[in-house]
């Protein structure tokens, strides 16, 4: 994995980036401590080094429980408040006509108490079945690809309750959505209803039955027997061949309520690998924690917000992909963080 730091540093705009982020963090959070700036410096630091909280506590001076302590006070909310209105601020400048928008899931495993706030049962992974999850909503196409909401899923989400929370905040800060992409996971006749009452344009994997040929292109309604009429969904089923990314042949099925072309809808669903790379992205700003109760959603609303400023200010020169650096340019040190 690429060092985020150093790849930052190394930019031209290391020094830009390291002044917004501070400030921005500085307007969000209320750090009563001795040396507020330190403990945000401590913040900055560990996210951009991937590394432990504690650890980069010591390196500024300041005792890790110091920071942990001023941490729990806070509120994670307030940098998705913060998120939010970095997100408005380039509403006007890239963001105003309907996005094509990708929509999913992301865990992050945790070894704990399970009964902890925030803390939910998923698929075993890395020695654990319990993990902190977040849905997102980020752009799939254009020059950038910020992560525009994000927001945690509590124990008794379904699907369509963090599909509804997503979309309905992302349209309450004022963005257009042009088109949905969603995974297969996200496949029901809730989620299908709910898109097309909102007036959604998407394109979603779905299972493959095994009855769906390549070059099929029909009108669907679902039967479900635990439903009435009036709740089964009306979709559109596209089928087409295409290479998976380990370059073997694939049946891609698709669910859309949209009239593109079978191709174009594959050509179109592809984009939603932006999400995934976002994904990356986020769990290379994470700050880590030798503690396992406090701040977990406060970490990772910092590495999205720390991601997306990032993003924003490198998007016009290097197409918003923090590891394409240019290693001739002038070098920047992290002196700037250990100002004393």
């Amino acid at each position: 994995m690429v060092n985020t730091l150093s790849t930052i540093l190394r930019s031209g705009k290391g020094n830009e980036y390291l002044l917004s982020v501070k400030q921005e963090l500085f307007s969000a959070l209320e750090i009563n401590a001795r040396d507020p700036d330190s403990v945000v410096d401590t913040l900055v630091l560990s996210s951009l080094m991937n590394s432990y909280v504690e650890g980069s506590a010591s390196a500024m001076g300041l005792c890790g429980q110091t920071v942990r302590n001023s941490l729990k006070q806070q509120d994670p909310d307030d940098l998705l408040q913060l998120n939010d209105e970095i997100i408005k601020e380039d509403k006007g400048k890239y963001l105003r006509k309907p996005l094509i928008l990708a929509i999913d899931w992301h865990d992050v495993m945790y070894y704990g108490d399970p009964e902890a706030d925030g803390v939910i049962g998923t698929q075993p992974r890395k020695g654990t079945h319990w993990a902190c999850k977040y849905g997102s909503i980020s752009m799939a196409a254009g020059k950038c690809s910020p992560t525009l909401v994000v927001a945690s899923i509590i124990k008794g989400d379904g699907r369509l309750d963090h599909v509804r929370r997503l979309l309905e905040h992302v349209l309450g800060l004022g963005l257009k959505v042009k088109l949905l992409l969603l995974d297969g996971g996200y496949y029901s006749a809730d989620v299908i209803n709910y898109l097309n009452s909102a007036g959604i344009k998407f394109i979603m994997r779905m299972p493959n039955s095994g009855k769906i040929n390549a070059g099929s292109d029909f009108l669907y309604t679902t039967n479900a027997t635990h439903r009435s009429k009036d709740e089964q969904a009306t979709f559109r089923v596209v089928a087409v061949n295409g290479v998976d990314r380990y370059g073997h042949s694939e049946l891609f099925i698709f669910a859309t309520n949209t009239d593109i072309k079978p191709n174009e809808i594959r050509k179109m669903f592809r984009k939603r690998w932006r999400i995934e790379t976002s994904y990356r992205m986020i769990n290379m700003f994470l700050p880590r924690s030798t503690s396992r109760i406090y701040s977990r959603r406060l970490y990772f609303y910092l590495a999205v917000l720390m991601c997306n400023i990032w993003a924003i200010i490198k998007h016009e020169e290097y197409d918003c992909h923090v590891y394409e650096v240019n290693d001739n340019q002038s070098n920047f040190t992290a002196g700037y963080l250990f100002h004393r």
